[in-house]
């Protein structure tokens, strides 16, 4: 099993996440944006691609929020969704923002959020297994 971060980047898009049990991830404002980003190092769309070719279904993904820390965790379904309609996009972001978003099978509440491990990047692999621990209470 492996731990991933994802951040919800904005106080409506968390409120979004944690009703339809998905973490959001921006690829692009747009075509053109997306391909400018899949030639750097590292952007959205790598982080995304690498979450793809190794994540696993029952994964925890940590939902971390700005300042707040994490806030919840839930595991991975394997679903990966592409939203279509407006209702479905995330709220915060714009209309032409390509998007993909990550299912997990329902958000557990951290009731004391921790900034103990706290990685600005969107979509990232943990690796410190004990400090998540004690994040999460997971046995």
């Amino acid at each position: 099993m492996k731990y991933w971060h994802i951040n919800t980047c904005s106080f409506n898009n968390k409120i979004h996440m944690m009703k339809r049990n998905l973490c959001y991830i921006g690829l692009g404002n747009d075509i053109i944006d997306y391909q400018q980003r899949m030639n750097k190092n590292n952007t959205t769309p790598h982080q995304f691609n690498n979450f793809l070719r190794n994540a696993s279904i029952n994964d925890i993904i940590l939902l971390y929020h700005n300042g707040e820390g994490y806030i919840a965790y839930g595991k991975y379904t394997g679903k990966i969704i592409e939203p279509k309609l407006g209702n479905d996009l995330a709220p915060d972001w714009n209309i032409t923002e390509i998007q993909k978003h990550i299912q997990v099978d329902s958000w557990k509440t951290i009731e004391n959020p921790s900034m103990t491990y706290v990685l600005r990047k969107t979509l990232i692999e943990l690796k410190n297994i004990d400090k998540i621990h004690n994040i999460i209470n997971e046995d």
